[in-house]
């Protein structure tokens, strides 16, 4: 896997995913939403630039605060933290982001982890992401990281209304510039 100041200076000025953007057509209301992993905030300013309230970005990269200064947006909330240690209250938002993130929890507690989120939301809320799927190359067993099946993703989302759900599977590059196949499950879901 690329260092993370590599793929920060990769994905600094990248577009917000479509993904992301189809989404939040589907927001009912947008008082609060939460950007997992966070990272260059790009997810994040497309989201206050989309009339949210308030988004919460979460990442335990230090560096997000430098990206935060950019902004400069009162509606933007930075947290620094780990997934483990993010505090999530029930009913909380309107929408979760987690664009390349969710895998990087680690395979302990993954489905609690997930749950919780699910929980987080207000009902209506949408949830869009991605999980990592089992035959993806960094699944080697080396990395704590999450991987599913189709059926175990679509599993982790059988409480919520599935608008989207695509599996891609592909030889790409990663920011460091060294190939990888890899294999993701796109999902939209609303609560």
């Amino acid at each position: 896997m690329a260092d993370w100041q590599t793929y920060y200076n990769q994905h600094l000025s990248r577009p917000p995913r479509p993904i992301l953007a189809k989404a939040v057509s589907f927001c009912k209301s947008k008082d609060t939403a939460l950007d997992l992993g966070a990272g260059t905030l790009v997810e994040s300013k497309f989201l206050l630039d989309s009339g949210f309230n308030k988004v919460v970005a979460v990442d335990n990269s230090q560096e997000i605060r430098d990206f935060a200064k950019s902004i400069n947006d009162s509606r933007l909330e930075i947290k620094i933290t780990s997934f483990q240690d993010l505090e999530l209250v029930p009913g909380t938002y309107d929408l979760i982001t987690a664009q390349y993130a969710l895998p990087f929890y680690g395979k302990e507690g993954f489905g609690e982890f997930i749950g919780k989120l699910i929980s987080s939301l207000k009902k209506d809320g949408v949830f869009v992401g991605q999980f990592f799927g089992d035959r993806d190359a960094w699944n080697d067993g080396t990395k704590d990281m999450a991987f599913q099946t189709k059926d175990e993703a679509i599993t982790l989302l059988k409480n919520l209304n599935i608008i989207e759900f695509a599996e891609e599977e592909k030889d790409g590059i990663v920011a460091s510039g060294e190939s990888k196949h890899w294999h993701v499950f796109h999902f939209i879901a609303i609560k």
